[in-house]
């Protein structure tokens, strides 16, 4: 009898260390998925047009590189809220939503 209460122990220890490994690795899941901010669609959109405006990947575009839209460029000293020559991608979003540009 001793060899059965053994193999039926061992079956509750490992089943209550799988349920455990389970439950932690969908917290863990859980965690991560919430603490990431969602971006809604039109956000993706408009960081798409960056990434694809952004020739040299330097993640801002110069006048050089907003002349590929023509909306931007028109506007590229009013976009560029710190006037520092380039437009960052959060100036581009802010102006794409159609947010007043503010000084960084």
């Amino acid at each position: 009898m001793k060899k059965r209460s053994t193999i039926a122990e061992f079956e509750k220890r490992s089943v209550l260390l799988f349920a455990a490994l389970t439950l932690g690795t969908a917290g863990s899941v859980f965690a991560q998925s919430t603490a990431t901010p969602a971006t809604s669609p039109q956000d993706q959109e408009i960081g798409a047009v960056f990434q694809q405006a952004d020739k040299n990947g330097d993640k801002s575009l110069s006048a050089e590189e907003a002349r590929e839209l023509p909306a931007v460029s028109g506007q590229f000293t009013q976009i560029d809220a710190n006037q520092d020559g380039a437009i960052s991608a959060a100036e581009f979003m802010l102006a794409m939503k159609g947010g007043k540009p503010r000084a960084q």
